[in-house]
């Protein structure tokens, strides 16, 4: 082994080191609540796996939610479950990338829709009117990582070849 395989190795530690810290991130994001939602005066919590509502503490189960309780409800409530299919995607995509090739521009593609769906999911809440309120967190924890981890990537979207913009 030569002084520049001793090198080289020294250089994709770091690169594995920083995949793996970028998944368990993700991971995180996964388990956080997405939105709160304050319905007359009532808190639920919008999680990737379901509704966290305080009073009475119960789980609702995004499966549940869009199998059994989805009759007569507003369209903007399908951002929710479509956001977590997208991030789900884009977690996948990261995962493979600790084992083989991940194209980051897809994974930032998939983590900045899936805001823009919590985004659209908070705001039919307001579109309700007085009573209503939510925040998106997930919009905020999914671009937050979409800066701090793949915005090069993400930016090369808008980058010819030749390397005008």
């Amino acid at each position: 082994m030569g002084a520049s395989d001793t090198h080289s190795t020294d250089e994709s530690a770091p690169e594995t080191v920083r995949r793996y810290r970028r998944v368990l991130v993700l991971v995180a994001v996964a388990l956080a609540p997405w939105t709160a939602v304050s319905a007359n005066g009532f808190v639920s919590w919008f999680l990737p796996i379901g509704i966290v509502n305080l009073d009475p503490l119960e789980l609702t189960t995004i499966f549940e939610y869009y199998l059994l309780y989805t009759r007569n409800l507003p369209p903007y409530l399908n951002a929710w479950g479509l956001s977590v299919v997208v991030f789900f995607v884009g977690l996948v995509s990261a995962l493979v990338g600790l084992v083989w090739r991940e194209d980051a521009r897809v994974t930032a593609s998939m983590f900045v829709l899936a805001g823009i769906g919590q985004l659209v999911f908070a705001l039919g809440f307001f579109r309700r009117g007085q009573g209503y309120a939510a925040v998106p967190i997930g919009t905020l924890l999914l671009w937050g990582v979409v800066w701090r981890y793949y915005r090069r990537d993400l930016a090369s979207i808008f980058q010819f070849p030749d390397g005008t913009e």
